[in-house]
C-alpha cells in the first residue's frame, strides 16, 4: 500500500454530495457500489468510461459484467444509469485506486469504507442495521476467531462484515442488497454464501454455525401456516399468531448455530414481557438455559426507528455465569445530530461487561428461579430497581437543633409583643 493521506470516507462523500445534483438518491446506493466493483475488477476499463457517452457507459458496463461471478450483479445496473453523470463517482473510486496501488489493498479499504457510508448516508429499512449496532456487536464479539457466520436478514452485510469469519451465509428477502453486499465482500476477499429468500419461509436446514447475529424487520405480520413445515420451529405449548415474528426469528436464528454457537438478535423490548406464544418461547429458552445475556438499547438507538429494544444473545455452549445476565447500557448511548453514538471508551467498558466485569449500575445477573417468581416476565423494570437513600438522623442532636428553634421562636415572640406594646403606647 502507498504511503498517503487519501481519506477514502471523505472523498466518497464528496462524490456523493456533487451526484445528488444530477440523480435521484434512491438510485444512487447502487451506482456508487458498482463503480467501486468495477474499478476493483479493471481499474482501466474504468478510466475508458470516462471518455464515454452516458448511453455507451451503460452498454459497456452490461457487456463488461458478462464475465462476472456474482449472483445479483444486474440489480445495480439501473435503469436510470444512462440518465446520471455517473464518471462523477468513477472518479472517486480511480483516484483512491491510483492510492492505494494494488486491488487487494484497494479492495479490502474500499469493502470497509463503504459499508459504513452506505448505513450512514442511505436510511433505508434494507441496509437491516446500522453503525453504532456493528460496533457494538463486534467488541461484544471480541477478535475470537469464527468458522462460520449467518445473518437471516442482512441487508448489505454491515454487521457481517465487522467479523472475523472464514464464511459467511448471508439471507435477505430484497435482492439489491444483497447484490451490494456480493460486491461488498469480493471486494474484501472474504467467502461468501447469498441466498435471496424469506428467511422465516423457506425451508433451509440448518448450517450449523458459531455465530448468528440478526436484526429483522419490527412488527412483521407473519403467517403461521406458511411456516408449519420449517425445520426451525419448536414445540410449544401455544399455537403462533400473526404477530409472533420476533419468535419467529429467535427460533429461525437458533436453529442456525450448532452444539456450541451464538446468537445475537435485536427484536423489540416488548417481547421479554409478551403473553401467549411469545411467554411459552421465552419459557422453553429459559428452563434450558439458553439466554445468555439480555442487553436493553435505549429508544432512539436505531436511525429508523424509536422504539425500544434489546440485544437478545443465546448461548448453546457454556455459559460464564448462572442465570441471566441484563444489562442496560442506555447511559452510554448519546444523541448527536439526528443519531447515536457510543464512545470507543465506552464501548469496551460495555464488552468488559458483558465478559464478566462487574458493574452493578448497569448489569445484573439475574437466577431462573427469580424469573420464575416474576411470570417469566424478563423486563428490566423488574429487576433493575432504583433504591430510595433515606439518612439516617442522629436523634440527640435532632432534638437540640429543635430546642435551639424553639428558644428562637420564643425569643422572637417576646420581641413582637414588646414592639406591639411600644405601638400601643404611641397611640394613645
Amino acid at each position: 500500500m502507498k504511503n498517503n493521506q487519501f481519506d477514502l470516507k471523505v472523498r466518497i462523500k464528496q462524490s456523493l454530495d456533487a451526484l445528488h445534483m444530477f440523480q435521484k438518491a434512491e438510485h444512487i446506493p447502487e451506482l456508487v457500489t458498482l463503480a467501486a466493483y468495477v474499478c476493483f475488477m479493471d481499474v482501466d476499463f474504468a478510466r475508458s468510461l470516462e471518455k464515454l457517452s452516458k448511453t455507451k457507459v451503460k452498454d459497456e458496463i452490461k457487456q463488461f459484467l458478462r464475465e462476472t461471478d456474482l449472483k445479483f450483479i444486474d440489480a445495480l445496473v439501473t435503469e436510470k444509469l444512462d440518465e446520471v453523470e455517473f464518471s462523477i463517482i468513477l472518479r472517486a473510486f480511480i483516484e483512491a485506486f491510483a492510492s492505494y496501488g494494488n486491488a487487494e489493498d484497494y479492495g479490502k479499504a474500499v469493502a470497509q469504507v463503504l459499508a459504513e457510508v452506505l448505513a450512514d448516508e442511505f436510511n433505508y429499512e434494507f441496509f437491516s442495521s446500522n453503525e453504532i449496532l456493528a460496533n457494538l456487536v463486534k467488541v461484544l464479539v471480541g477478535d475470537q476467531q469464527v468458522n462460520r457466520f449467518y445473518d437471516g436478514a442482512s441487508g448489505i452485510g454491515l454487521i457481517a462484515s465487522k467479523m472475523n469469519a472464514q464464511d459467511y451465509y448471508l439471507r435477505d428477502i430484497n435482492q439489491l442488497p444483497l447484490a451490494m453486499a456480493e460486491v461488498l465482500f469480493k471486494l474484501a476477499g472474504k467467502r461468501l454464501d447469498c441466498q435471496l429468500q424469506d428467511s422465516l419461509t423457506a425451508n433451509e436446514l440448518s448450517n450449523e454455525v458459531d455465530l448468528v447475529v440478526s436484526t429483522p424487520p419490527f412488527g412483521e405480520r407473519i403467517n403461521p401456516n406458511a411456516l408449519k413445515s420449517t425445520l426451525y420451529l419448536r414445540h410449544l405449548s401455544k399455537i403462533m399468531p400473526t404477530n409472533a415474528s420476533d419468535s419467529a426469528w429467535i427460533q429461525q436464528a437458533f436453529y442456525q448455530l450448532n452444539e456450541t454457537g451464538k446468537a445475537f438478535i435485536q427484536i423489540p423490548s416488548g417481547w421479554l414481557f409478551r403473553g401467549g406464544y411469545d411467554l411459552a418461547l421465552r419459557s422453553e429458552l429459559l428452563e434450558n438455559d439458553w439466554i445468555d445475556s439480555i442487553i436493553l438499547l435505549p429508544k432512539g438507538f436505531m436511525q429508523h426507528s424509536k422504539i425500544e429494544t434489546i440485544l437478545l444473545v443465546l448461548n448453546k455452549g457454556g455459559k460464564q455465569h448462572k442465570g441471566v445476565k441484563l444489562i442496560d447500557i442506555s447511559q452510554f448511548v448519546k444523541r448527536k445530530v439526528l443519531r447515536s453514538t457510543i464512545s470507543d471508551e465506552d464501548l469496551q467498558h460495555i464488552a468488559s461487561v458483558f465478559h464478566g466485569k462487574a458493574d452493578e449500575d448497569v448489569c445484573k445477573i439475574v437466577t431462573v428461579d427469580e424469573i420464575r417468581s416474576n411470570d417469566m416476565n424478563l423486563s428490566f423494570n423488574k429487576y433493575f430497581i432504583n433504591e430510595i437513600q433515606i439518612k439516617r438522623l442522629d436523634l440527640v442532636q435532632e432534638h437540640q437543633k429543635l430546642q435551639e428553634l424553639e428558644q428562637d421562636f420564643i425569643g422572637a415572640q417576646m420581641k413582637l409583643h414588646k414592639l406591639l406594646e411600644q405601638c400601643g403606647q404611641n397611640t394613645r
